[in-house]
């Protein structure tokens, strides 16, 4: 949709109908084999700050994924670390062309739920990922060149109206643990509603840090007993924005900080009210407002 931008006669660009795949893809792909092991995994996920990895056959062709879940329920289920990933997989794997065009690879990803898809050739070659924060950071460069931006935008231009702040777009809920909860049950938390952090807590309620998917791999790496408390592998400080801060200045402590998610506070930033993620900030097709939104498409929470 056009939005003509309050003081303005001109009209916002629809940037997510008119971008591709290829405008956004990385052009890299992170292989191994079914016969390497859950261990192997977990050393490439952490050298390469990713959340999945292609498993690859014979022919170098897709066969399935691997992805932190994964790994983290192969640790759940007390299987050895030295577990080939082909007994752990996921299959299919979920592809896109370069050609495709931006709108529908992230209608795909929300349909299957996943954060990633593989690109792929006429060969059905693996040729690159795109991701969520692929697709974000494409949406803030663009925002930053956009003269209604929060830098580029001219004194007294108000365009604040069609300005989103981090309280419009995050999931107004927070699933925490307790600092003295079980890996085990961090684990369970995840998986129930299919997130890749949740904020830890003391037993006042008040926010002591964040337990990922990184962290319980890792964990798992170590072998360190599920029944452990997660105070032994929690990580602080906790990423957090104020739920008034704008969507752009969230977006770019997100790609900077090389995090997922921001956990959001009104009054305090010991009592988290909100959760921000790369997804949140797809979901509304837009860098940070309403001039350059092309459509709507409810995310399930």
């Amino acid at each position: 949709m056009d939005i003509t931008l309050p003081g303005t006669t001109g009209k916002g660009s629809p940037i997510f109908s008119k971008l591709t795949v290829r405008d956004t893809m990385r052009r890299r792909v992170v292989s191994l084999g079914a016969t390497d092991s859950i261990a192997m995994a977990i050393a490439v996920l952490i050298k390469h700050k990713l959340n999945s990895l292609l498993i690859h056959d014979n022919n170098d062709m897709p066969a399935g994924v691997v992805t932190k879940t994964e790994i983290a329920g192969a640790y759940y289920a007390g299987m050895s670390p030295a577990t080939p990933l082909g007994d752990i997989m996921g299959v299919p794997v979920i592809q896109c062309a370069e050609d495709n065009s931006l709108e529908a690879a992230l209608v795909t990803m929300q349909h299957h739920a996943i954060h990633r898809l593989y690109v792929v050739n006429t060969a059905g070659l693996a040729v690159g990922t795109l991701a969520y924060p692929d697709i974000v950071g494409t949406l803030y460069r663009h925002c930053c060149n956009c003269p209604f931006g929060l830098r580029r935008r001219n004194p007294g231009q108000d365009v604040e109206k069609v300005r989103y702040t981090v309280q419009e777009v995050m999931t107004s809920s927070v699933i925490s643990v307790s600092s003295n909860s079980s890996i085990q049950e961090s684990i369970e938390q995840l998986a129930a509603f299919g997130l890749g952090a949740v904020l830890v807590e003391s037993l006042d309620g008040k926010a002591l840090g964040v337990i990922s998917k990184t962290d319980i791999i890792l964990a798992y790496k170590r072998d360190i007993n599920l029944e452990e408390s997660v105070a032994t592998i929690f990580h602080s400080p906790v990423a957090a924005c104020h739920t008034t801060t704008a969507l752009e200045e969230a977006i770019q402590q997100m790609i900077f900080s090389e995090v997922g998610r921001l956990f959001c506070y009104a009054d305090s930033a010991d009592h988290i009210t909100g959760v921000l993620s790369l997804s949140d900030a797809a979901r509304i097709r837009s860098g940070s407002c309403q001039a350059c939104s092309s459509s709507r498409i409810e995310i399930k929470k």
